[in-house]
């Protein structure tokens, strides 16, 4: 076994990285074009006239990032309660059919019960928040020890309740600037490196500190660079970090990293980053994946105009992205079928063990 496992250290499987590819984004792309067109024909929000062309995009967004929230819900709880169906594509077909409605109903309640377009991303970013806060950077730790459906009645529960707290406070909101962080930290596994030894739900804190000092790095950063605005201070005035720019270029930014973060390192099983030895393997590969977000935005904002008729219509196809490179590896385990290791890893996916 060890023989075998010490072959795999730093794979170029080009085959995989390619299916996956192909798989996350053809289907953003496809999805992205029937969702747009969906949306502006029967919106969800209350929009009429102009302001459907205004505002398709949000529908877009709130949409398809909360079909993800219920995915990768389902994802952390094993499943449940589609878990019985024993075929992986059977039951992740179910799985994106089912996280599609409630996502379609999740957006719909907020202008039906809620608070209207401008509870869209406090509830976004908050349910966000306490999905990567107890499940991916917690490990379940309030309810590991559950069978599957109780971790679904108790998480909806907890959730529920302090979203409601949040929201319903002077905080507002828990802005999700840290998600893009999330992301190439769990996929690189350099957030595991960093944390390796430490128990729950200490690792959670840590994880989600460093994430907001990582925010807070690329705030002073992007002002420098003129994309973002520290006088600024939406939603709520507990946050003083500020917002981005009248031009939107770090937004998109930020949504083409949700689209890239954690598809590309996964299909890719962080060829060739592997071949260097943590945490510098690990940091080298964030770094790389943040700079080519830049890149790519960059590139697409000049398709405004020849290809997307407008800003709002580019960022619905940059955040699809989010959705598709969640579920195809978490939900179909594109990416995700064969173990490797890193090097000076021990154990495939695991940094526990050492020193």
């Amino acid at each position: 076994m060890t023989a075998t496992i010490s072959q795999s250290v730093a794979p170029l499987r080009v085959s995989e990285a390619v299916r996956g590819f192909l798989w996350i984004y053809g289907l953003s792309i496809v999805s992205c074009f029937l969702v747009n067109h969906w949306v502006i024909a029967n919106p969800i929000g209350p929009w009429t006239g102009e302001d459907i062309e205004k505002s398709f995009w949000l529908d877009n967004v709130s949409w398809q990032i909360f079909s993800a929230w219920w995915a990768c819900f389902f994802v952390v709880c094993s499943f449940w309660p589609f878990n019985f169906i024993e075929n992986k594509n059977i039951r992740g077909t179910t799985v994106v059919i089912a996280s599609w409605i409630l996502g379609w109903w999740s957006a719909k309640l907020i202008f039906l019960i809620g608070p209207g377009a401008d509870g869209i991303f406090p509830l976004v970013g908050t349910t966000w928040f306490l999905l990567a806060f107890f499940c991916f950077a917690g490990g379940n730790f309030l309810v590991s020890k559950f069978p599957p459906h109780r971790q679904v009645y108790i998480y909806l529960l907890l959730f529920t309740g302090l979203t409601f707290l949040i929201t319903h406070s002077a905080v507002k909101w828990v802005p999700a600037w840290w998600f893009p962080f999330l992301l190439v930290g769990l996929s690189t596994g350099t957030l595991t490196f960093l944390t390796r030894g430490l128990g729950q739900p200490a690792r959670a804190i840590v994880i989600m500190a460093i994430l907001f000092a990582a925010a807070c790095l690329c705030f002073q950063i992007s002002a420098l660079a003129g994309f973002w605005d520290f006088s600024k201070s939406p939603i709520s005035s507990f946050w003083t970090m500020g917002h981005f720019t009248d031009d939107s270029f770090w937004l998109l930014c930020f949504m083409t990293a949700t689209s890239i973060n954690y598809a590309m390192p996964i299909i890719t099983h962080n060829w060739p980053f592997t071949m260097i030895s943590m945490p510098l393997g690990g940091l080298l590969a964030c770094l790389t994946y943040l700079v080519l977000d830049v890149i790519v935005a960059g590139l697409l904002v000049k398709l405004v105009g020849p290809v997307f008729s407008s800003m709002q219509e580019l960022l619905t196809y940059a955040y699809m992205g989010v959705n598709w490179s969640l579920v195809i590896p978490l939900v179909f385990g594109i990416g995700l079928q064969q173990p490797y290791l890193w090097k000076g890893q021990k154990t495939p996916g695991e940094w526990d063990d050492v020193a």
